[in-house]
C-alpha cells in the first residue's frame, strides 16, 4: 500500500510535495486525538458511576480533557481537508499536464486505436480515482492507523490482558484483508480483459453503422455478442472470488470480536476490572476492531487502484521520440530547409519479420514535384510518414534539407512540412477555425486565396452561416470531398516549404480535382511536393515518378515518357491498367 502512495507521489509539485506532508503530519494528529478521546471514556466511566477521581483526575478535568479533544479534532480536521483537497487538484494537474507533455512527445505512430482508447478512459475518468486517494482515502487511513496504535498502547496500560489480546487481533484482522484483496486482485484480472474487449466491440458496433446497417449485420453482431458473453463468463467468476475474500474477512473480524468479548468476560469474572470498566472496555474494543476493519477496507480500495496508477505509469513511460542531437537555443531561428528531401537506402517494418519498404533510395529537387506509385501496400504512405518523421527508420535515413529528420526539433521540422492525408479530421469549430488551423496568423486574404484554390469558397457559399458555420466534430456536417477540400486550404495557407500529398484528390469529382492539380502546380513554384495518388492527370504533372514494386523496392525512376516507353516495365503495365479502368462506364 505505502508503495502505492509513493508512486502517487511522484507528479506532485514542490508545493504539492508540501502540502502532502502537512496532511500527513494533520493525519496523524487527528488519529491521536482521536485515540485519546476513546481511551478517555474508560475514566470517564469511573468517575461517573463512582462519584470519584479516576485515574488521578475528577470527572470535570476528564470532561474538560473531552471538550478540548473534540475542539481540537474539529480544527484538525477542518484544515486537514482543505489540504488534503489541495493535494488531490495538484495532483490532477500535474497528471494532465505530464499526459499533455507525453502525447506531444509520442511517435505519432503510437497513436493507435487501443492507445487513444487507454489515454481517453484515463485522463477522462480514472484519474479522478487516484485523485480520490488523496482527497478521501489518505488521509483517513493514516488517522485510523494511528488511532489503532494510540488505543492500543492506552488499553495496554489500562489492561495488560486487553493490550495482548488487541495486538493478537490486528494479525487476525490483517490476515482476512490479506484474503479479501487477494481475491479482489484475481476477481480484477479475470474481468480485465474482456471487460475490454466488450468495451472495444460496442464502441465499433456503435461506430460502424453505417456499414453494418449496409450488411444487414445492425441487428445482431456475433463479435459484440461473443463478448458480452465471454465478459458475463468472467464477471460471475469473478464475483464468485470476490465473495470468497469477504466471506473471509467478515468471518476475521467475528472472530476477534468474540475472542475481546471472552478476555473481558473472563477478567470481569476474575475481579481485575469493575462491571463499569467491563461494559465500557467492551464497547471501547468493539470500536477498535471496527478501526482494524476499516483499515483493511481503506487498504483494499488502494490496491483497487493499482490497474489505474499501472495505466498511468504505462502510458507515462511509453518510448519518446529520440531527442534531436543537436537542440537548438530558445533564442536560436530553426535551421533553414532548403526544402529538398531524400531517402538513402531506407528500411522499415511496423512489425518484426514484414518489411514494408527494403533499400529505398530517391531524392526530390527544390521546387519540383514527385509522384509515388505502385500496388496498393506496397509502401508509399509510410514514405509520407517517415519523411513526416511519423515513425523513425529501420535502417538508411531520410533528409529533409540535407538534413535527417532525427536531428530536427520536432517543431521545426513540423515548420517544414504541410500534409494532406486521405484520413481528414476536422475540429468541432467553424470551418474558418479549421482552416485557419494552417496558419492561425493569415489574413483574410490569404484565407479566401487557398479557399479559392482548394475549392473551400464553394463550401461556403453554400453554407448558411459561411465561415462562420460549425462543421461538427469530426467535420460531420461535411462530405468526405469537402472536409478534404478543407484539409488541402489548409496545407495551402500554411505555405511550407514540402508539401505532402497522400491520395489528396481521392475523393473529389474531376471539376475540383482540376482545381486542386492547378493549386498543386502553383505550389510548384515556392516548394517541393511529394504526391501518392492513382489519377492519371497528377502522375503525369510530375517532374519525377518513383515507381515501388509489391517487396516495397524502388522499380522504377523517371519521367512519365521515360517510364512509358519502357515496354514491359512495371509502370507502363500500371499506366495501361488505369486507362482501361478510367475508360469504364456504368450502363
Amino acid at each position: 500500500m505505502f508503495e502505492l502512495v509513493s508512486r502517487l507521489r511522484e507528479p506532485l509539485s514542490v508545493a504539492g510535495h508540501a502540502s502532502f506532508i502537512q496532511v500527513t503530519v494533520l493525519s496523524c494528529i487527528v488519529g491521536a486525538v482521536r485515540g485519546l478521546s476513546l481511551i478517555a471514556f474508560i475514566p470517564v466511566a469511573i468517575a461517573l458511576t463512582s462519584g470519584q477521581s479516576a485515574w488521578g483526575m475528577p470527572l470535570s478535568a476528564w470532561l474538560a480533557v473531552l471538550a478540548g479533544c473534540a475542539l481540537a479534532s474539529f480544527i484538525t480536521e477542518y484544515v486537514l481537508s482543505m489540504r488534503s483537497f489541495s493535494v488531490a487538484l495538484d495532483f490532477l494537474s500535474n497528471m494532465h499536464r505530464a499526459i499533455g507533455n507525453k502525447v506531444a512527445s509520442l511517435p505519432l505512430g503510437s497513436f493507435r486505436a487501443d492507445t487513444a482508447g487507454k489515454m481517453s478512459r484515463l485522463v477522462s475518468r480514472e484519474l479522478l480515482l487516484l485523485g480520490e486517494m488523496f482527497a478521501h482515502m489518505y488521509s483517513p487511513l493514516i488517522a485510523a492507523i494511528v488511532t489503532s496504535a494510540t488505543m492500543l498502547v492506552g488499553i495496554t496500560v489500562f489492561s495488560p490482558v486487553l493490550g495482548l489480546v488487541c495486538l493478537v487481533a490486528i494479525p487476525i484482522v490483517a490476515g482476512g484483508v490479506w484474503v479479501a484483496r487477494r481475491c479482489l486482485q484475481s476477481g480484477s484480472a479475470l474481468k480485465e480483459p474482456p471487460a475490454h474487449e466488450l468495451s472495444h466491440r460496442i464502441v465499433e458496433y456503435a461506430t460502424k453503422q453505417g456499414a453494418l446497417r449496409a450488411c444487414g449485420r445492425s441487428a445482431s453482431y456475433e463479435p459484440l455478442q461473443r463478448a458480452e458473453d465471454a465478459y458475463g463468463v468472467a464477471a460471475r467468476r469473478s464475483l464468485m472470488r470476490e465473495t470468497v475474500g469477504q466471506v473471509v474477512n467478515g468471518m476475521a473480524a467475528q472472530v476477534v470480536v468474540v475472542s475481546l468479548i471472552v478476555a473481558i468476560g473472563m477478567l470481569a469474572v476474575a475481579g481485575s476490572v469493575s462491571p463499569v470498566e467491563a461494559i465500557v472496555s467492551i464497547g471501547l474494543l468493539l470500536r477498535f476492531t471496527q478501526i482494524l476493519v476499516s483499515i483493511g477496507m481503506l487498504t483494499s480500495a488502494f490496491e483497487t487502484r493499482r490497474p489505474v496508477l499501472d495505466l498511468s505509469h504505462e502510458i507515462l513511460s511509453a518510448p519518446e521520440l529520440p531527442a534531436p542531437k543537436g537542440v537548438r537555443r530558445a533564442d536560436e531561428a530553426p535551421a533553414s530547409s532548403g526544402s529538398s528531401v531524400a531517402l538513402e537506402d531506407v528500411s522499415f517494418s511496423y512489425e518484426a519479420d514484414h518489411p514494408v519498404l527494403q533499400g529505398v533510395s530517391f531524392r526530390v529537387e527544390p521546387e519540383t514535384m514527385t509522384a509515388i506509385v505502385g500496388p496498393s501496400g506496397c509502401g508509399k504512405t509510410t514514405i509520407a510518414r517517415l519523411v513526416a518523421r511519423f515513425y523513425d527508420v529501420d535502417a538508411g535515413s531520410v533528409r529533409v534539407g540535407e538534413r535527417d529528420v532525427r536531428d530536427w526539433d520536432t517543431a521545426d521540422l513540423m515548420a517544414q512540412l504541410s500534409l494532406v492525408f486521405q484520413d481528414v479530421y476536422l475540429f468541432d469549430d467553424t470551418l474558418e477555425a479549421n482552416v485557419r488551423v494552417g496558419n492561425p496568423d493569415a489574413s483574410r486574404a490569404d484565407i479566401e486565396e487557398a479557399a479559392r484554390l482548394s475549392g473551400v469558397s464553394e463550401i461556403v457559399e453554400r453554407l448558411p452561416l459561411g465561415w462562420d458555420t460549425p462543421v461538427g466534430e469530426g467535420g460531420r456536417a461535411l462530405s468526405g470531398g469537402e472536409r478534404q477540400r478543407v484539409s488541402i486550404a489548409r496545407a495551402l495557407l500554411k505555405a511550407a516549404p514540402v508539401v505532402l500529398f497522400d491520395e489528396a484528390t481521392s475523393a473529389l469529382d474531376p471539376e475540383n480535382e482540376s482545381r486542386i492539380t492547378d493549386a498543386m502546380a502553383a505550389l510548384r513554384r515556392d516548394a517541393t511536393l511529394i504526391v501518392i495518388a492513382h489519377k492519371l492527370d497528377t502522375i503525369t504533372a510530375a517532374d519525377q515518378i518513383v515507381v515501388l514494386d509489391e517487396d516495397g523496392r524502388v522499380a522504377q525512376i523517371g519521367t512519365h515518357a521515360a517510364l512509358y516507353s519502357q515496354v514491359g516495365g512495371q509502370y507502363r503495365a500500371f499506366w495501361d491498367a488505369r486507362s482501361r479502368a478510367a475508360g469504364w462506364r456504368l450502363v
